[in-house]
Formats: C-alpha cells, sequence, structure tokens
C-alpha cells in the first residue's frame, strides 16, 4: 500500500514535537497510530524534508520536492495533502487523476469556491474518497455532545455563542490565502456548527481592520440563522492574545459551554435568589469514551483503503460548505451587512474586490 504524505511541517509533521499537545497531534502520527505506513513524502523545502526522512525512517529516495514527480512515479493509493491552502487544488486534483483511492486534505479545502468544487468533481470522477481534516467531527467529545443535544437534555436550543478567538492577520492578504483568521482558523467552527445544527440557512457579517485599510481581516463577526431557526453569534480572530475555540450553547432548559479541554453542562435549578424563578445549576457532564481524533481518522481511512464499507465524518461537501459560508460572511460585509441566503451563488464572491487587493 503506497500512501503519500505531501506537506511536512507543522500539522504534517512537526507539532508531534510539542510537549503539551494531546498526540497524536498531526497526519503523521494520527496515519501512524492508525497502523498506516507513509512511505512516500514532498515537501518544497529541501532541509525539512531531510529532517523528516532523518527523523520517521522513510528514506531519501521516497523523498520528493516535487509532488507532480511524486504522483507520476508511484501512483500512491492514498495522498495525504497538508500544504498551504492555495495549493490544495491543484494537488488533490492530480492525486485523484493519479489513480488515488483516498485522499486526506487538509482544511480549509480550497482558497475558493470555484477550487473547491473542482476538487469535488475530479474525486468524483476518478471514484476517489475524499476526506477533510476537520477534526472535531472526529473527536468523541463532540460525538457525544451532539447525542445530548438530540437527546433534548437541554431542551430546544436557542441560540449559540461561537468563538475562534485568536491575534490578527499575518499574511500578505494574497487572494490565494482565501481569507484572514475567519478563513483559516474559523473553518473548524463553522463546520462544528453545521455538524451539530444543521445546515446554515443565511448569514450577515462584518468584519475590522486593525491600522490598515485594506487586505484581510484582523476580526470578523457574524449572524448565522440555522435550519430550525437557531441563531448563531460568531466571531473569529479578533487581536486576542490568547487562543480560544468554545461553543456556549442555549437551550430552554439549559445550557452546555465547551472548548478545548473543558466542557460544562448547566441545568435549570429553583432559584435561592428570586422567588418563582430558575437559576442554571452546573451538573456533571454524560460520560463519553475519549478518543484522539486524528488517530479516529485515520481508521476510517484505513477501512476505506481496505474496500470496507463506512461513511465519511468529513466529506468533500462539508469543506466546500464551511469555504461558502466564509466567503459569504465577507460578501455580506462587503454589502453592509445585508442577508445572504445559501447556498450561494459561487461567482459573486470577489475577494479581490471586498478586500480592496491588488
Amino acid at each position: 500500500m503506497k500512501i503519500a504524505l505531501i506537506g511536512c511541517g507543522r500539522i504534517g509533521f512537526k507539532l508531534e514535537y510539542d510537549p503539551l499537545r494531546y498526540k497524536p497531534c498531526t497526519h503523521w502520527g494520527g496515519a501512524t497510530a492508525a497502523g498506516l505506513v507513509i512511505s512516500l513524502a514532498c515537501d518544497i523545502n529541501p532541509q525539512r524534508l531531510k529532517e523528516f526522512s532523518s527523523l520517521t525512517g522513510v528514506h531519501e529516495k521516497n523523498c520528493y520536492t516535487d509532488y507532480r514527480q511524486l504522483l507520476k512515479k508511484n501512483k500512491p493509493e492514498m495522498v495525504i495533502i497538508a500544504t498551504w491552502t492555495d495549493s490544495h487544488a491543484p494537488i488533490a486534483i492530480n492525486a485523484a487523476h493519479s489513480g488515488a483511492r483516498v485522499i486526506v486534505l487538509e482544511k480549509p479545502a480550497a482558497s475558493g469556491l470555484n477550487d473547491a468544487a473542482k476538487i469535488i468533481t475530479a474525486c468524483e470522477q476518478n471514484d476517489t474518497s475524499l476526506l477533510i481534516n476537520h477534526e472535531r467531527r472526529y473527536d468523541s467529545r463532540y460525538i457525544k455532545l451532539k447525542k445530548i443535544l438530540n437527546d433534548g437534555i437541554i431542551g430546544e436550543v436557542k441560540t449559540v455563542h461561537a468563538s475562534m478567538l485568536t491575534g490578527g492577520y499575518r499574511g500578505k492578504s494574497s487572494p490565494s490565502e482565501g481569507g484572514g483568521p475567519l478563513m483559516h482558523d474559523g473553518t473548524h467552527i463553522i463546520d462544528i456548527i453545521r455538524f451539530l445544527f444543521g445546515e446554515i440557512d443565511s448569514v450577515r457579517g462584518s468584519f475590522q481592520r486593525g491600522q490598515r485599510i485594506t487586505g484581510y481581516e484582523d476580526r470578523a463577526a457574524a449572524w448565522l440563522k440555522v435550519a430550525g431557526g437557531i441563531d448563531v453569534f460568531l466571531e473569529a480572530g479578533g487581536n486576542r492574545e490568547y487562543f480560544i475555540f468554545e461553543l456556549q450553547i442555549s437551550g430552554t432548559r439549559g445550557k452546555i459551554i465547551i472548548g478545548n479541554g473543558y466542557q460544562k453542562l448547566l441545568l435549570k435549578k429553583k432559584s435561592r435568589l428570586y422567588t418563582g424563578f430558575y437559576d442554571l445549576a452546573e451538573k456533571p457532564f454524560p460520560p463519553y469514551n475519549n478518543n484522539n481524533c486524528f488517530t479516529e481518522l485515520y481508521r476510517q481511512t484505513k477501512k476505506l483503503l481496505n474496500n470496507k464499507e463506512t461513511e465519511i465524518s468529513s466529506t468533500g461537501i462539508d469543506g466546500y460548505r464551511a469555504v461558502e459560508t466564509i466567503h459569504s460572511i465577507y460578501y455580506s460585509a462587503h454589502l453592509n451587512g445585508k442577508e445572504i441566503p445559501l447556498p450561494v451563488n459561487r461567482n459573486k464572491i470577489n475577494l479581490k474586490k471586498i478586500f480592496s487587493l491588488d
């Protein structure tokens, strides 16, 4: 079985050496933990590729600086793409046409909707299974959360406050990047909203920059209407000096707060302060079997490689919908907060115009 890793940087491999992260935390680590052997590698940085070869044992003769040479010479059955977003489409399309039966693609799926659509089409034409690394779909905590919501433990969900708070934008505002913090970090929070609550019907958005008058956002805010009438209020970026991923989910009988490394369940209880009122009191969060999302992702790919029927947790369409929602928020901001129904006509999205890019 020939398995290729294209992109040997942070999420591809190097974060395995972060002493604080829960392992495995990279594509290399997840594949290895699932019992898959990566025997081919590619990276445009020769020194990084040499380091990868030395640390993993992948022979230097199987390491390439040009993905096209790797694909043409080896025809791998599975290709893992952990490169910059602007390169996702050409690599994924080439991999599908080269005979890859499974492609794992790092998020966001592509820098634009047209490229995302082309990836999906190429995979469909070649009967290639496409998985997008929206990792929380494989996380047992969020799988348990979905069951809690479906079981009605906090009643009918009414509102969600979603935060992906990071520093400001630090790129060059190239159109090939596809966006700022909302695009590159916020894709996770958009996807988990769809996973938990269903399709997003419409968006209203705004974005702000710090001291700049052009280029991608430092902060984005949005109001999303989800199928069933749930209101989602979202913030991404924000020039924070810390990193937070958090959902606050409010239902008619309780509330759930969940983020990176914590989760709380609060249910209504007779108030000790106000006669005839109810407060919220914390209750034990229902137990779940702790797992590793990267390992689970690659266990799913292993089943696909072994021709076992399995439902893909994070599909190419899921990747497309996340980019579509994000770009529709940008589009709404450009139109002074106008409500944008989804799905959107992708040809209306012009990032150069929206962000005043050269």
